[in-house]
């Protein structure tokens, strides 16, 4: 018919977006289909506000389901080297692609920042964890999304702002409920006073309900945000899944919580080993990896004492626990899915916030002023208890990779991550192109038929995006998403940096007494040859090294950061 004609032009319009005017060729064709050609008539809204037009009907496009974990370990399911059963995330990842060098920032709140801009956690406002918010000067995802014609819903950890103005509603859901705060209890009760707000039903003030759990709280409320929508629109849907398993502290549900009991009694050591091991075979890391090239900082699992690796181990099994759960209930939603038809018409893209956390179960947040923890072997995991995995753990979940949460070491920014869907190569297919967080928001947008608006939205002027999609190579195709031209700066403090050009990556986790300025507070590593960043080459190729660092001043100057 004309219209698939008219559709067809469209796409490899969108398609051409490099070669502008290939690609303006294409629209006029099309464009002379749908006004002199019977048959050929829009049945997509007028986009709005210089959003480009949509490719396809509101009813072809696929709905988006996004998964974000966090805290999890970079080898913490199975599909990328764990023991712990989850079979419902696995089927998944080997029903798309993988994507084994995908990165996130090294904390939870610059993270989502970084999600929902397309740009830096700096350029959208967020510098650290501390009462995060999310600048104004930036097109949010959802209200992208939205502006095109999906319908918009969120569920779990928002962590970008807690007053009325600042909650999900406010930035393109249409509805949600949030954990505005970085973290909380995930049964019990809220740990945060009546006089803090914690959570905000579609912007109001919300009270957990009775005999709650996290994550099957906000599988729930999705499930029931998704249902109310059914029958009622023929719009597609953007579904925001944020988990806060298994972020600390470590809690699951009775029934959950002995389910690996005795696990994890040989220890760390011995746990990162079969991670490495098992990863290898699956091929998310390189045949000559080897096990004893892991540069870690945790003390000999051997060397504790039979109490601390009594409480350590039993840590772990709640943190396994946690991440087994959160798998059953990704099986649930799957479930809902399919049920009411709408699976395969269903993108899933899943990934971590960042590396799992080496915070011990002696850590206190400043933000929960509480005082009454019962961390006695048999209380932990209840609520009350607050535990945490610690280093070793964190090491072992994370491993090959060099350190953990809050580093701009691989660690702390590599994670699990993956596309799922019918049009995609079947049979689990491994992608090894460099991706981030910010990739996420033009991918999206490509699977919806749209492209960022570039500098301004709904009137207001914004930051054009970084990102770039990935929707394509998840496809098949085999260009790259980021050559080795593209500048991917990081930061997540004034100290505390890294930047990474093709091959090549700069590192600066702590200055120790040397000025920040000076080249010898970077350290180099050539991703390629070592991406387990053993080797500091910065001695070697000093003038690769003082042009990366040349590369970082200007991105810190951009941001007016003197």
């Amino acid at each position: 018919s004309f219209y698939i004609i008219c559709e067809i032009l469209i796409r490899v319009s969108l398609m051409l977006r490099r070669v502008m005017l290939i690609r303006y060729l294409f629209l006029a064709i099309a464009l002379v289909f749908l006004l002199f050609l019977p048959g050929c008539q829009m049945t997509d809204p007028i986009p709005k506000d210089g959003v480009e037009p949509v490719a396809g009907t509101l009813e072809t496009r696929p709905n988006i389901l996004l998964i974000v974990a966090d805290d999890m370990g970079y080898t913490d399911i199975g599909s990328f080297g764990s023991e712990i059963p989850t079979p419902n995330l696995d089927a998944l990842a080997m029903n798309g692609v993988r994507f084994v060098n995908f990165h996130a920032a090294p904390s939870c709140a610059p993270t989502r920042a970084m999600l929902m801009s397309g740009v830096t956690n700096r350029e959208a406002g967020v510098a650290g964890t501390v009462d995060p918010v999310l600048s104004d000067n930036i097109a949010p995802l959802p209200a992208l999304l939205q502006d095109v014609g999906y319908r918009t819903y969120m569920a779990g950890k928002w962590h970008l702002g807690h007053e009325p103005e600042q909650s999900p509603t406010t930035r393109g859901f249409d509805a949600s409920y949030a954990l505005v705060r970085a973290g909380d209890n995930h049964l019990g009760a809220s740990n945060f006073p009546s006089d803090v707000v914690a959570y905000r039903e579609n912007g109001h003030v919300v009270q957990l309900p009775d005999n709650w759990f996290s994550t099957e709280l906000y599988t729930d409320k999705l499930i029931e945000l998704l249902r109310d929508g059914e029958g009622s629109t023929e719009q597609p849907w953007f579904g925001y899944l944020a988990f806060t398993a298994p972020h600390w502290p470590l809690q699951a549900p009775t029934d959950w919580r002995n389910r690996a009991v005795g696990r994890y009694d040989e220890g760390y050591d011995v746990l990162r080993a079969d991670r490495i091991n098992r990863t290898r075979e699956l091929g998310i890391i390189p045949e000559t990896t080897s096990v004893n090239d892991y540069l870690g900082l945790a003390p000999a699992w051997e060397s504790l004492d039979s109490e601390s690796q009594r409480q350590q181990a039993r840590a772990m099994e709640l943190y396994a626990a946690m991440v087994e759960n959160m798998d059953f209930h990704v099986g649930r939603i799957v479930e809902y899915l399919k049920t009411s038809n709408q699976f395969e018409e269903t993108v899933i893209l899943f990934f971590s916030d960042n590396g799992a956390s080496g915070s011990d179960s002696s850590f206190r947040p400043r933000t929960i002023p509480r005082t009454d923890w019962d961390n006695s072997l048999s209380n932990m995991g209840n609520e009350g208890s607050f535990v945490a995995i610690g280093r070793g753990w964190a090491e072992a979940t994370t491993a090959p990779y060099r350190n953990v949460k809050g580093s701009l070491y691989e660690g702390g920014t590599r994670a699990a991550a993956f596309l799922s869907h019918d049009s995609m190569p079947q049979g689990g297919h491994i992608d090894r192109g460099y991706l981030t967080v910010m990739d996420v928001l033009p991918t999206l947008l490509e699977i919806a038929g749209s492209v960022h608006p570039g500098i301004e939205f709904q009137g207001q002027p914004v930051l054009p995006i970084r990102g770039r999609s990935f929707w394509e190579r998840a496809k098949g195709n085999a260009s790259p998403v980021h050559d080795d031209s593209d500048v991917i700066p990081w930061m997540t403090s004034d100290e505390r940096a890294a930047l990474v050009q093709g091959e090549w990556k700069i590192v600066r986790e702590s200055a120790q007494g040397v000025n920040t300025d000076s080249q010898s507070a970077w350290k180099l590593y050539h991703l390629a040859d070592d991406p387990w960043e053993s080797t500091d080459l910065s001695g070697l190729h000093p003038q690769i090294s003082a042009e990366l660092i040349d590369l970082w001043n200007t991105y810190r100057a951009g941001l007016g950061i003197q």
